[in-house]
């Protein structure tokens, strides 16, 4: 790499860590709000999904917490100036059957990997069921929100950084993208709240319009009573 280059994926790096220390702080919130729900839900069906979605939480900021450690290895390797490096033999040729040194790049592809990865178990979390898709929605949207973004931002970050050497990394991971750019839509949305102006007949309105939240709005009446 050209000192430029270094410093770009440097940058790449640095944003995408940012990018995912969000998304673990902010998956915090709804974790909390999935377990005491969890507590005083006493429907067997309905407690089992939700105990679901709590373990897919978790599975999530796991998984984040690997990417981290990944790309920490990854800025680490090339701070060392440690490449893809192969022992040497006798004459000092490459030594094939030792393997090779980690490199960056290897360590990089296992970040995009894990990051697919935790996108897949967000999409569990969220994936609707016959009985109870009302369910199917965050119940900190504002946190989760920032998730799917920041997911989102991070795994664009690291495809760049990799783009220098595969071009097509970027489209390979479109469908992670997309995936994430979905739940944000599905799941983030709220039921207007009234007040302000908001007459009862427009929250109602509101409801009607949107079938997911009209079950959601249902489902938490039939809680409350």
């Amino acid at each position: 790499m050209t000192p430029q280059q270094d410093a770009s994926a440097e940058d790449h790096i640095r944003s995408a860590v940012t990018d995912l220390v969000r998304v673990f702080e902010n998956l915090g919130a709804e974790h909390q709000a999935l377990t005491a729900e969890e507590a005083k839900t006493s429907a067997k069906e309905r407690r089992g999904t939700v105990v679901r979605m709590a373990e897919d939480i978790a599975q999530t900021a796991r998984t984040v917490s690997s990417t981290i450690m990944e790309l920490a290895t990854a800025r680490g390797l090339r701070d060392l100036g440690v490449p893809h490096q192969f022992a040497k033999d006798g004459e000092g040729r490459d030594y094939s059957p030792l393997l090779t040194l980690p490199a960056p790049s290897d360590t990089l592809y296992d970040a995009v990997t894990y990051l697919s990865e935790a996108a897949a178990a967000l999409g569990r979390a969220y994936e609707p069921t016959k009985k109870n898709p009302g369910l199917a929605v965050a119940r900190c949207p504002g946190h989760m929100k920032v998730v799917f973004t920041s997911l989102g931002t991070a795994l664009r970050a690291v495809c760049a950084d990799l783009a220098t050497n595969d071009a097509e990394v970027a489209q390979d991971y479109a469908a992670t993208q997309a995936l994430l750019a979905r739940l944000e839509d599905r799941v983030c949305r709220t039921v207007p709240a009234q007040g302000a102006g908001l007459s009862a007949e427009e929250v109602a309105a509101a409801i009607r319009a949107d079938p997911a939240v009209a079950r959601a709005a249902a489902d938490a009446l039939a809680e409350s009573a």
